[in-house]
C-alpha cells in the first residue's frame, strides 16, 4: 500500500505523485491548482460581469494565473498550463455577455440568412473572448513561474512532499 501524505484538505500518495486527491476527486497537480486560481478569481469576474457585461477588465483572471503559476512552479511544475487553465476557469463569467448579445441578434427582425450570419459571428466572437483570456492566463502564469524562481522555489519537491 502506497503511504499518504495530508496538506490540509489535499491528499498525495507515493504511488502516484503527480496525482492529487480532493474528496472524491483525482486530479493532477497542474488541474488542482489551476483550480485554486480560477475559483479564487471566478467570483471577482462574475461580478465584473454581472455590474457591467460591456466593461470586462479581466484583472481577477490576471491575478488568479500569477497565484497559480507561482504555486504549481514551487513543487515544479507547468506555470504556463496552469496558468491557461486557471484563467479559462475564472474567466467562464466573461462569456455571459454573449447571452445578450445572442438575444439581441436573434431578435431583430432580418431576413433568415442575415439571423443565421449574425449568430454565427457572435459565437466566433466568443471563441475570440475565450482565446483572449486563455493568452492572458498563459502569460500571466508563466510570469508567476518567473516569480516562484526568482524567489528561489524553481525546483522539484522533495521525496518528503513539501516544498
Amino acid at each position: 500500500m502506497a503511504e499518504q501524505h495530508r496538506d490540509g484538505i489535499f491528499i498525495w500518495s507515493d504511488r502516484y505523485p503527480d496525482v492529487v486527491r480532493i474528496g472524491p476527486l483525482q486530479l493532477t497537480e497542474t488541474w488542482t491548482y489551476a483550480l485554486v486560481g480560477g475559483l479564487l478569481a471566478l467570483p471577482f469576474t462574475a461580478l465584473e460581469v454581472w455590474r457591467s457585461p460591456e466593461n470586462i477588465t479581466l484583472g481577477a483572471v490576471v491575478v488568479g494565473s500569477v497565484f497559480a503559476g507561482y504555486l504549481i512552479k514551487r513543487r515544479g511544475g507547468n506555470s504556463t498550463a496552469t496558468g491557461l487553465r486557471a484563467a479559462l476557469i475564472g474567466g467562464i463569467p466573461a462569456l455571459w455577455a454573449l447571452n445578450e448579445l445572442l438575444w439581441a441578434v436573434t431578435n431583430i427582425p432580418n431576413p433568415p440568412w442575415f439571423q443565421a450570419v449574425s449568430v454565427a459571428m457572435t459565437l466566433v466572437f466568443g471563441g475570440l473572448i475565450f482565446a483572449v483570456i486563455a493568452v492572458f492566463g498563459a502569460v500571466s502564469g508563466r510570469f508567476g513561474g518567473w516569480l516562484a524562481k526568482r524567489r528561489g522555489h524553481g525546483g522539484v519537491a522533495d521525496a518528503g512532499g513539501s516544498a
